[in-house]
């Protein structure tokens, strides 16, 4: 990445409460399995409505202006987090926390945002989306079955919650996990 971009995605930000009991009835629970997995920090558990990947610099205020017009008017969301399993089949690559409730209202969210980043030279999302919350990545499919299974004993208690923020996000990689820093936050009213 150079000088002249930043690494950025637009979050659905998650209530505290519901990145605590997935580290504490998801994460701790998977941590034992041998699996080799990078797991996401509870702070940085969020819900991906769109990656941008390298973004001109001089393009975020706008980018950030036009998310923010398409937004104005768009109420809370009553969301749940309901169920834990993973992406990639007998090999899995992404472990997961489901979300479901208002997922038409999400749906339309992420769609209503695809179309301003296109507008500024993004390319259109080709996956249906999914909404989740990325949980760990897995990088050694070793154990793979010992993680499937442990996954298939994870008895969570669904949990309703209310997101009300979207965050344009700057992400940084780091040897020790990935940085995140709000770049613009919008209020849903």
């Amino acid at each position: 990445m150079s000088g002249n971009t930043i690494r950025a995605f637009v979050a659905l930000e998650i209530a505290e409460q519901i990145r605590r009991k997935i580290d504490r009835e998801i994460t701790a629970k998977l941590r034992k399995c041998g699996v080799r997995c990078s797991w996401v920090r509870p702070e940085n558990i969020h819900l991906t409505l769109k990656f941008l990947g390298d973004t001109p610099s001089e393009a975020v205020a706008k980018i950030t202006r036009d998310i923010g017009m398409v937004l104005e008017g768009i109420a809370p969301l009553e969301l749940r987090l309901e169920g834990v399993g993973t992406f990639g089949g007998k090999s899995p690559k992404v472990v997961w926390a489901g979300i479901s409730g208002d997922t038409e209202a999400l749906e339309l969210i992420t769609r209503v945002i695809d179309d301003v980043t296109f507008l500024h030279g993004f390319p259109r999302e080709k996956r249906p989306f999914s909404p989740h919350l990325t949980v760990g990545r897995v990088r050694d499919p070793q154990n793979a079955g010992e993680l499937v299974s442990k996954i298939g004993e994870i008895e969570i208690e669904p949990e309703d919650f209310i997101a009300e923020r979207i965050i344009f996000m700057k992400s940084e990689l780091t040897p020790q996990g990935s940085i995140y820093t709000p770049l613009h936050e919008y209020d849903l009213l």
